[in-house]
């Protein structure tokens, strides 16, 4: 397998590159994207839609303003026709960010922290999209949504506009990434190197989980990230069962210290690779059998991926997770990134022959960006491992995006 003969970055930290973001051609990032989304829209006969998910309105207008704080309330938002240009209805103080992308920005009708006065505001904001529609010469046609809360719902309602969901839409369109963003995801991979090298430069003994969690954040911000959206570091015992975050648990000798990324990077796309190390230089024979089999999980399904693969394929064929190392498995074998953790995934086989699960009729194909996991940990272990790659699909198989190594005195 090309991708995992040796491409892990094996280098001091110095000689990690951050890519010149001017290898970026933004304008061209822009158009391409709302092209993909378009293309979907038409191909599933979706007139037009309404995105309030950040990640969707960059998506399609390039525009992102307080991702964090706008994810959670509906201030801003944007109508996008299958042909033409997307109109903003933007968070009125913040409408010259937006207007410096998009023409078309217009001040946004919010009904957040408006108490009982909620539905009238709502049905305000409901009134404008109304007569944007008619503008676009949409009205009347079903709009495609993919976030809306109870006062918003009611109030297109009652204007009498059919709400449909654009989930197909959008997951079409930004499964494949373009080149433009394709770069981006390779900047990004290389910030994630730096920030695992940080990482794992400040574990010692007596270091506390959340001084580690700082590290991480320091090094994404520095290096023009945006945000984690978890806090998934955790030591000792912490690590059994995986999903603890970070706390003020001191870093023990003999620990080992699991990290997941989950990052924000640069321009908002995903960096989002996991990595176990071992506080010490002498693991023991348990902590390396867990270790060896989270890494043959991951190598092992990068090593099988290419385009034309069915996910059902992938599923069956892929390694087995040893009998004691099941129960807790991850939630999936493997999902998609881009703007956000998205699209569909890859079961494990267990759940599937359980009927827990189905496997996702669908191929993979070139330009997919993959999160590649495993946790092997044993019920009642003091310790579990985590491992995560994130690669794209090309041509020839599987391509690292983040290269930083595994712990090789884990390895053995």
């Amino acid at each position: 397998m090309r991708s995992h003969q040796l491409e892990h970055v094996d280098a001091p930290v110095s000689r990690l590159r951050i890519p010149n973001l001017s290898e970026v051609d933004y304008v061209q990032l822009r158009r391409g994207r709302l092209e993909r989304l378009q293309a979907a829209m038409r191909e599933q006969d979706c007139p037009v839609c309404l995105f309030f998910n950040p990640a969707n309105i960059r998506y399609a207008t390039g525009t992102d303003v307080m991702g964090s704080f706008t994810a959670g309330m509906p201030c801003r938002c944007c109508l996008v026709p299958a042909e033409g240009a997307p109109i903003v209805f933007e968070y009125p103080l913040a409408m010259h960010i937006s207007s410096r992308i998009v023409e078309d920005v217009r001040p946004m009708m919010s009904w957040q922290f408006r108490g009982r006065e909620a539905l009238d505001y709502a049905r305000r904001w409901a009134e404008l999209i109304r007569e944007a529609l008619g503008e676009l010469g949409l009205a009347g046609e079903p709009l495609a949504v993919d976030a809306l809360d109870t006062p918003g719902f009611l109030a297109l309602q009652a204007q009498g506009i059919q709400v449909v969901d654009s989930g197909p839409v959008t997951l079409e369109a930004r499964e494949v990434k373009t080149a433009e963003e394709i770069k981006l995801f390779k900047i990004n991979g290389a910030i994630g190197d730096v920030m695992l090298a940080d990482f794992e430069a400040a574990i010692r003994p007596g270091v506390r989980e959340y001084e580690l969690l700082a590290v991480l954040s320091n090094t994404l911000l520095r290096h023009h990230g945006e945000s984690l959206f978890t806090r998934l570091v955790a030591s000792g015992a912490n690590t059994n069962p995986w999903l603890t975050e970070a706390h003020d648990k001191l870093v023990m000798p003999g620990d080992l210290v699991g990290v997941d990324t989950d990052a924000n990077g640069f321009e908002g796309y995903v960096i989002d690779v996991s990595r176990t190390f071992l506080c010490g230089d002498r693991p023991t024979s348990a902590q390396r059998d867990a270790y060896r089999v989270a890494h043959e999980c991951v190598t092992g399904m990068a090593g099988r991926i290419r385009p034309g693969m069915t996910f059902e394929e992938l599923c069956f064929s892929a390694p087995r997770l040893p009998e004691k190392y099941v129960q807790q498995r991850y939630a999936v074998m493997l999902h998609q990134a881009g703007l956000e953790d998205e699209s569909v995934d890859v079961p494990y086989p267990e759940d599937v022959e359980s009927g827990v699960e189905s496997v996702p009729e669908r191929t993979f194909r070139e330009g997919m960006v993959l999160c590649l996991e495993c946790y092997a940990g044993e019920v009642g272990a003091p310790f579990g491992v985590k491992l995560e790659d994130q690669v794209l699909v090309t041509p020839e198989g599987c391509e690292l995006l983040c290269t930083y190594p595994f712990d090789e005195k884990l390895l053995g």
